[in-house]
């Protein structure tokens, strides 16, 4: 039967604090906290981030990829294909995209195992990432979360909680929206939402479920479902009725905030690391209706590993301390607009070097070179090159400040690093101040946004220190 085989969860590093944004507008809870993704950063760059985490190239062998969010950065365009050209994802894969509602992450979870039982496709990466955008100086400013998280899905002896069955329902219900173009999201009368969206919609949802299984309150363990605030989550305990044992101790969005498809995917990864061999949890996605999916947890899961959980991905955190680096991050600025451009048909030219990192190595030599050339640098054969995957960790050997560039930290800092196992690279650094840097740092390459170009994303590598 199929199921859930691993999980990973990636967290941006830097928080936007409540403090700051008092000083800055008067109001808002100087206790509160949200991860907030840097510049260089979106959606498909935080979908490859959750998929590579401590993985290594190559490791990853999925037939599909099913991908959710609510702001992908192209309307028209696929999405998934950049991630999984970055994720270095077998060229064969079936990909498809799932928009438009905060229950996509559900839905995309439901047609992955519907596909495995079909037998259309044996194993899937089911990846959710999330930056909804918000008004400076509105509530959602501190209330929305960006962060990436994925369910890999299979069948056989790995499987640590096996998808049993499903529920779905859909009503028009106009909570939370947004149109074409707009920036932030527009909402309803809050008390109307909360008791006759969020409240009634979820009950339903679970309620829908049991009654189709034919399973009571007494045989579910654990129930995990969306919530845009903690007060909202606790009264939809209330409602469903279960025990307190039943519902996380400490939900998702006390912790992170709203984070939107993620919500779902990250509240089921945090309610296994707690289940028990046999148990049933019910997880549903909230939207115009809702998904509810039931899983029971098999015996594999004691013996899992539950190394990549909420915990590790919020270990690195960096608070901002300038809000007019935020606006900056976000493009709201009055600086000189710079329009690069960047030719189609030579980023499809050069798309196995740029998005899956294939460098050349030598066959008289073994150099490795990148990008590769015609002619090797260490023995000057020409043309004699076998296509090989460019490491992605290694030491800073040389690097520049310059102070020409536009960014949000008045630099950009370039790096030349040695990778492990052979070969140079030449790339932005990210995540660091200037100050930290020096010869010898220890860095990884991580997939980054460099600019638009002509209208369109141009997305590469970067280095961050590890």
């Amino acid at each position: 039967m199929a199921g859930i085989t691993d999980f990973k969860i990636y967290i941006p590093p830097y928080r936007l604090n409540g403090d700051l944004i008092s000083s800055v507008w008067g109001r808002g809870n100087k206790k509160a906290s949200r991860p907030i993704m840097s510049f260089d950063e979106d959606t498909n760059t935080m979908a490859v981030e959750s998929i590579l985490r401590d993985s290594t190239w190559g490791e990853i062998d999925v037939d599909a990829l099913y991908y959710a969010s609510t702001s992908f950065p192209y309307t028209e365009k696929s999405n998934a294909s950049i991630v999984a050209e970055a994720a270095d994802l077998k060229s064969d894969i079936f990909t498809a995209e799932f928009s438009g509602s905060l229950r996509s992450s559900t839905t995309a979870l439901k047609s992955a195992a519907e596909s495995i039982k079909a037998g259309t496709i044996k194993s899937a990466a089911v990846v959710a990432s999330e930056s909804r955008p918000s008004y400076p100086g509105s509530p959602d400013e501190l209330s929305l979360c960006d962060c990436s998280a994925v369910l890999f899905i299979g069948d056989g002896e790995k499987v640590i909680a096996e998808i049993e069955n499903f529920y779905s329902w859909s009503e028009d219900f106009v909570d939370r929206w947004r149109l074409p173009g707009e920036t932030s999201i527009s909402s309803g009368d809050a008390k109307f939402i909360q008791d006759y969206g969020y409240i009634r919609q979820t009950v339903s949802t679970v309620e829908g479920l049991l009654k189709k299984t034919g399973a009571t309150p007494e045989d579910i363990a654990h129930v995990v479902f969306y919530s845009p605030d903690s007060r909202t989550s606790r009264a939809i305990n209330k409602k469903l009725g279960f025990p307190e044992s039943t519902y996380l101790e400490s939900p998702v969005v006390e912790r992170i905030g709203d984070a939107g498809t993620v919500m779902p995917f990250i509240s089921l990864i945090e309610t296994l690391k707690k289940a028990k061999p046999g148990e049933y949890i019910i997880v549903t996605g909230h939207g115009s209706g809702g998904d509810a999916i039931l899983l029971r947890a098999t015996e594999h899961i004691s013996n899992f590993d539950f190394e990549n959980d909420l915990e590790k991905a919020l270990q690195k955190q960096i608070s901002l301390e300038n809000y007019g680096k935020i606006l900056n991050n976000f493009g709201i600025n009055f600086e000189e607009e710079i329009s690069p451009f960047t030719s189609p048909s030579i980023l499809w030219k050069e798309n196995r070097a740029n998005m899956r990192l294939l460098a050349g190595k030598c066959k008289v030599c073994s150099e490795i070179q990148y990008p590769r050339q015609q002619v090797c640098n260490g023995c000057g054969t020409r043309d004699q090159w076998d296509e090989v995957k460019l490491p992605r960790r290694g030491k800073i050997f040389t690097f520049v400040h310059d102070y020409l560039p536009p960014s949000p930290d008045g630099y950009i800092t370039m790096a030349t690093a040695d990778m492990e196992g052979g070969g140079r690279f030449y790339a932005q650094l990210t995540e660091c101040n200037k100050e930290s840097v020096k010869i010898g740092m220890e860095v990884e390459l991580t997939f980054r946004m460099l600019h638009k170009g002509d209208g369109f994303y141009n997305y590469f590598w970067k280095f961050r220190p590890l």
